[in-house]
């Protein structure tokens, strides 16, 4: 009998502890905080099914059922609010991509000029970008909802989650990973999920160059611009800037961006702090890039956070040593694809292999290749 364990109760993990324990097996999950405490609940709640990469739209797109019958499944109201998305460029070439590849995937997009931006969203008639990509699926829900929805979930299924206790080192006996070591001693398993998120390299850790993964700093502001924000705008991904804008419900919007400023963190050293400096000079680009959130809007909440990540900005979903996986590095991803990542670790765990996706695309072994397919549509 397989007997699982899981290092982390974020969104991942959770998700992963649910699928696998719904299918009968004993599960386990061990969380140094409380569940969603590392990064899960730091975003803006994005879920999105527009992606530069097929992969990315594949994970989106079969995930979208699981967020669909939420609240049926789990009890919970996830408070989703669909918003859309429109990518905005004033070069063709990068919003080209990701058309073609969406498309490809049989996803519903537009290609709009500005008048045509314009004419559909009279509340846009300031944006800067001659041109844009829109995806009329796709919006925001409450990731504590969703942590929560998923933690109670897996306790009703049978799984076990133990809050407080840290994973110091793994266990090898004869060469094979039998289990951890923890706070709370030695925890045996024959099959471990690494689903640590930032701290993934502290468990699994690659040959040769160390500097698969990565973490980005990120910052995200609500505010309350004097001229309320209509909900019926779409989220707003300006590519040129680095900037991105959505609704946030009551007049209020959601802001954040890389400003070009999308450099990697080392999360063991790594602090929270959130800088004046982003903070002064998002509200800027922000307004001389959409013009709906004005240039002195109430700062209602700001907050930062990780997205840890790989450096081509896919996954890694693999059997790294026999009995061993690795599920990490989604680049801020994770929410929105945790529901068919969680299918997936389940398959791979259980049957050996999955047909929902090819697993070449996220091993480790891909990150060798001197040139490699990033994700761009990321923000």
């Amino acid at each position: 009998m397989k007997n699982i364990l899981i290092i982390g109760a974020g969104v991942i993990g959770l998700s992963c502890g649910y699928h696998l324990a719904k299918r009968g097996y004993p599960v386990q999950i061990l969380e140094k905080n409380h569940p969603g405490a590392g990064q899960s609940t730091k975003t803006g709640g994005g879920i999105r099914y527009c992606h530069g990469t097929t992969e990315n739209i594949t994970l989106s797109s079969r995930s979208r059922e699981f967020w669909k019958c939420f609240s049926t499944e789990f009890g919970v109201d996830t408070s989703y609010k669909e918003t859309g998305h429109l990518f905005l460029s004033s070069k063709t070439e990068k919003l080209e991509t990701l058309f073609s590849v969406g498309i490809k995937n049989s996803l519903d997009l537009k290609k709009y000029n500005q008048n045509n931006i314009k004419s559909i969203w009279p509340e846009l008639s300031a944006v800067k970008a001659k041109f844009g990509v829109y995806c009329s699926i796709g919006g925001y829900l409450d990731h504590q909802k969703v942590i929560d929805g998923l933690s109670d979930g897996f306790k009703h299924v049978g799984g076990k989650l133990i809050n407080d206790v840290k994973v110091t080192k793994l266990y090898i006996n004869k060469g094979r990973i039998e289990g951890v070591y923890s706070t709370a001693g030695l925890i045996l398993s024959n099959q471990i999920l690494n689903c640590s998120g930032a701290d993934v390299e502290e468990f699994t850790k690659p040959k040769g160059n160390t500097e698969y993964f990565k973490s980005r700093h990120h910052e995200l502001i609500v505010v309350a611009p004097k001229k309320p924000i209509p909900d019926r705008i779409p989220w707003l991904i300006d590519i040129d800037k680095q900037v991105h804008l959505r609704p946030n419900g009551s007049g209020q919007a959601l802001i954040g961006g890389f400003l070009g400023k999308d450099e990697a963190v080392n999360p063991k050293i790594y602090s929270p702090a959130t800088s004046k400096e982003w903070l002064a000079q998002v509200i800027k680009v922000a307004q001389q890039t959409f013009g709906v959130s004005g240039a002195n809007p109430i700062v209602l909440r700001h907050w930062s956070g990780l997205y840890p990540g790989t450096n081509d900005y896919l996954p890694v979903i693999e059997e790294t040593t026999p009995g061993f996986y690795t599920i990490a590095g989604f680049s801020g991803t994770g929410l929105m694809h945790a529901p068919a990542v969680g299918k997936i670790a389940s398959d791979l765990v259980i049957d050996g292999n999955t047909d929902i996706i090819n697993l070449e695309k996220f091993n480790l072994c891909r990150l060798n290749k001197a040139k490699i397919i990033s994700e761009t549509s990321g923000f």
